[in-house]
């Protein structure tokens, strides 16, 4: 028997769907208003909020049944997989700790501590599923990714604060925000507006519960750079998505096994995680990166076009292992150079120094090189590939000479 009837959304169900997004709002508002700054911060957090959580998670619950469009006998498979799938989640993030870095918990973690922020954090997360739930299955009577995407964006939205935007003042900041923060918060809001589509509010609180306690009651947080938070924050999601996708179409027989073999997610996993790696090198995760040379100050060894790789130098030890013949990348003016180590020049004030000329170039670079501007030797050369760029930046009537000497 299914748990699911064909639902078509009535004025009264909408004017009820209107009233949940305006009960999500009236928080948010509310907690972002000047207001909060008159009540006392910890009264706010932890009493009043929870019990408005609490309040709104009751009224949407009192609100008409609308079922989840999943089959009941596969609700147990649900469960399962959403705990698989968070409980991955943090392995994940764990294993990326390792590499990354791990660090100690900001949160309290006395018995009194973990019990205020089970309720602070359980009361909003109940009181947000309930409205996902209600809204996601008043709107949707079958896989509608419209509808997905626009309560997944709500829900994200209302999850950062408005000085958290407000913060974003550059394209960088804007970027990084968005990889760290917003594009993996709401991959994972995607992932549970679909979980709550299929068995409703307990399967997705069963996946948000698992990372969400986590989080908050781990004494040992993985410390991940932003462009790891943004590898795991957004490909977890989407790979536990296309997998929940195809295990509950093959569990409910709306797909052949051949079809569903067509359909697997690993090969477009493979290539995401390969893409993203490609974008990691090209802007200097790794220990090695790719520079586009633009003139021929160390020709024959290097042409404009070119593309160098270069393997940085990241203690004082990799600065104390350069020799004279060593080609070198450094900065100047916000000018990347590369060229090659003619003399070690020891001074007493400012330590090793290095004298440096381009191979191509009639006399020896004007200034010494600081260890402070080196950014690392050259460790190879391919040839030609870089020229794309270079038009690129002919065509935006950039100075070339400014690019790389």
């Amino acid at each position: 028997m299914e748990s699911s009837f064909k639902v078509i959304p009535t004025r009264l169900s909408s004017k009820r769907s209107i009233i949940a997004i305006l009960l999500l709002l009236s928080i948010y508002i509310l907690e972002n208003s000047p207001i909060v700054k008159f009540i006392d911060s910890y009264t706010f957090s932890y009493i009043i909020k929870p019990i408005l959580w609490i309040c709104i998670a009751v009224i949407v619950w009192q609100m008409p049944n609308i079922k989840a469009k999943g089959k009941l006998k596969h609700r147990k498979l649900l469960k399962f997989w959403a705990m698989y799938f968070g409980i991955m989640y943090v392995i994940i993030t764990l294993l990326a700790g390792l590499i990354d870095g791990l660090g100690k918990s900001p949160y309290n973690h006395a018995l009194k501590g973990i019990f205020i922020n089970i309720i602070f954090v359980g009361s909003a997360l109940v009181g947000r599923e309930f409205i996902r739930s209600y809204l996601v299955n008043s709107f949707s009577k079958k896989d509608n990714y419209v509808v997905f995407t626009l309560i997944a964006l709500l829900m994200t939205v209302t999850n950062f604060s408005i000085n958290k935007y407000l913060d974003v003042d550059s394209i960088k900041g804007l970027v990084q925000f968005s990889a760290e923060f917003f594009i993996p918060e709401f991959s994972n809001n995607f992932f549970a507006t679909y979980l709550v589509f299929l068995g409703g509010p307990i399967i997705s609180l069963i996946y948000l519960g698992i990372i969400e306690g986590f989080h908050w009651l781990s004494p040992i947080l993985p410390n991940l750079k932003w462009i790891t938070s943004a590898l795991v924050g957004i490909l977890c999601p989407t790979f536990f998505l296309m997998s929940m996708q195809s295990i509950y179409l093959s569990a409910s027989k709306k797909i052949k096994k051949r079809e569903q073999e067509d359909e697997s997610p690993i090969g477009w996993i493979i290539t995401s995680i390969i893409s993203i790696g490609i974008i990691w090198f090209a802007v200097g995760v790794f220990p090695i990166y790719p520079s586009v040379i633009a003139t021929g100050s160390m020709e024959p060894m290097i042409y404009p076009g070119d593309v160098i790789v270069v393997k940085k130098i990241t203690d004082m030890k990799g600065v104390y292992n350069l020799k004279e013949g060593d080609v070198i990348q450094f900065k100047r003016d916000n000018i990347l150079i590369s060229h090659r180590i003619t003399e070690l020049v020891y001074d007493e004030e400012q330590g090793l120094l290095f004298r440096t000329k381009g191979d191509n170039n009639s006399s020896e670079d004007s200034e010494l090189v600081k260890p402070q501007d080196l950014k690392g030797t050259i460790e190879y050369v391919v040839p030609k590939v870089g020229w794309p760029t270079l038009l690129i930046k002919s065509d935006k009537d950039i100075d070339l000479n400014i690019i790389e000497f």
